[in-house]
């Protein structure tokens, strides 16, 4: 490794002062409709993208509630900054799940970024020497103009007529067509571009066949199957972006006296019971969150893989902090009146924004129904 590893203090406080400044950023990250460039280094340089980077790579493998933590104060300063962080920190999971030669020649330093989307939007065709021909779209892009690698889901043919399998390959920017499609009500700035590659070769070394991943380093954290190890940790942006909302209501209400009243929007009745429900809410969820996640920890850490009600309610703790931190930013909005309207009022920039995470896959209501079919003791959905 030719960079230093910091230690999961040292990126708490880099974080900490870096949220400081970026409260006052989000319209202009909107604006520009991706991280702007400084705000890219300054994650990069505080470790955010180490924190799940396996130890053999130069990453920290810290434990779920510290990052929890970390992205809650990420999404709190900018929902778009605390979701790129998110899924960028997710993404560099690849560096366990890749053949280890490939991971070594991808994360040479433990610093990279990977980042892009899992769906099968392409199709990679195998070639004699083992690699792959890559060619398909994708969407959901979120950061991925700012990475050192992209990934994308790809369909492998079968022999013989049989069913055809699903690779994650992993591309290099220079050979990607970034594609200006990211014009949306929320997450704005988040760069969630379409994107695109044509005949491509990818080695078999940058893939992951996901129907048979066998993780090579030796941390207990990897033992997590992929899809419950990256799709929780997702609902921490949310909780940061209602944490934010709650705060920006505290400050609104003291202030303001709504019309035709004689008393502060503060001394209303209604108002203290919306934000004392909406801090319920998103202190339950945070909990819920990381309760879920440390016992797939627990697990991990004495040698097991999490057992499948534990994945489960991992999911539906993810979905449930979601669903909870919309309700809480809607309470905030609508106690907040008329001036909540106004693009000067971050209180409508909160609402899209959680309302833009309640629509990815990972944290919908379709959640519910994959944790349903546990339950019931049916068997869990490969999604799961």
């Amino acid at each position: 490794m030719t960079e230093t590893t910091p230690s999961v203090q040292d990126v708490t406080e880099a974080v900490d002062a870096l949220a400081a400044g970026l409260r006052a950023r989000g319209p202009e990250i909107e604006r520009a409709r991706r991280l702007p460039a400084d705000v890219v280094a300054a994650l990069r340089e505080a470790g955010v993208f180490r924190l799940w980077v396996p130890r053999e790579l130069g990453g920290i493998e810290a434990g779920p509630t510290a990052v929890i933590n970390l992205l809650e104060t990420l999404a709190a300063a900018d929902g778009s900054t605390g979701w790129c962080s998110a899924t960028g920190l997710a993404s560099n999971c690849a560096g366990a799940f890749l053949p280890e030669d490939g991971a070594r020649e991808l994360y040479p330093t433990g610093g990279e970024l990977a980042g892009g989307a899992l769906m099968p939007g392409g199709r990679a065709v195998p070639q004699p020497d083992g690699s792959f021909l890559v060619t398909g779209r994708w969407s959901f892009g979120t950061g991925t103009q700012h990475c050192d690698w992209v990934i994308g889901g790809a369909m492998v043919a079968a022999d013989a007529g049989g069913p055809p399998s699903m690779r994650a390959v992993v591309l290099p920017p220079a050979q990607v067509q970034f594609l200006d499609t990211w014009h949306t009500a929320g997450l704005e700035g988040t760069g969630s571009v379409d994107y695109r590659v044509e005949d491509v070769r990818v080695p078999a070394e940058h893939t992951i066949d996901p129907a048979n991943v066998d993780p090579w380093p030796s941390g207990p954290m990897w033992r997590i199957p992929m899809l419950s190890l990256i799709f929780p940790l997702l609902g921490a942006v949310p909780l940061g972006i209602a944490r934010a909302a709650v705060l920006e209501l505290s400050a609104l209400a003291v202030a303001k006296t709504p019309f035709r009243s004689t008393r502060s929007l503060a001394e209303r009745e209604t108002a203290q019971a919306a934000i004392g429900r909406a801090k319920a809410l998103i202190d339950a969820g945070h909990l819920y969150l990381c309760a879920s996640m440390e016992s797939m920890w627990a697990s991990a850490a004495a040698g097991s893989a999490p057992t499948v009600p534990q994945r489960a309610q991992a999911r539906l703790a993810a979905v449930h902090a979601t669903q909870s931190a919309a309700e809480a930013v809607e309470l905030c909005y609508r106690t907040a009146g008329s001036t909540a309207l106004y693009r000067t009022s971050p209180l409508q920039r909160y609402l899209r924004d959680v309302n833009a995470v309640t629509q990815h896959y990972a944290l919908n209501a379709t959640g519910y129904d994959l944790v349903g079919r546990v339950l019931f003791g049916m068997p869990a959905d490969p999604g799961l």
